[in-house]
């Protein structure tokens, strides 16, 4: 599991936004497995930074993944195993999404509590 907020460097660095909606109560289909397969391959990925997801109940979700520049979110978006969950996604997983690409030109961030319950987010 990653560390939620990521843990980056300071910018400039890129951010690919990547909202979803999956059909509330649908079967998985492969979806979890796919899911955790894509954050494990984007992690070995040259550029990437790091990446934050959630999602809730009704099956509203974001994942935002962190990247180098934007020559390493092109080598990820031509990636074979990419693709595959990309063309998946559209045809069986996802109701509606969108793909966001942004420059994070400033970063703020708080330090951890020592008594927070990492766990609990």
């Amino acid at each position: 599991m990653s560390d939620f907020p990521a843990h980056l460097p300071e910018p400039p660095y890129y951010a690919v936004i990547f909202p979803s909606q999956r059909p509330d109560g649908a079967p998985d289909d492969g979806y979890e497995a796919m899911a955790a397969r894509m954050s494990a391959l984007a992690a070995e990925q040259d550029g990437y930074l790091g990446q934050e997801s959630v999602r809730d109940a009704r099956g509203h979700g974001i994942t935002v993944s962190y990247w180098r520049d934007e020559a390493a979110i092109r080598a990820w978006k031509a990636n074979a195993e990419h693709v595959e969950a990309r063309r998946r996604g559209r045809s069986e997983w996802y109701l509606d999404w969108a793909i966001r690409v942004c420059r994070v030109e400033r970063a703020y961030a708080t330090e951890p509590r020592p008594d927070a319950d990492r766990g609990a987010i």
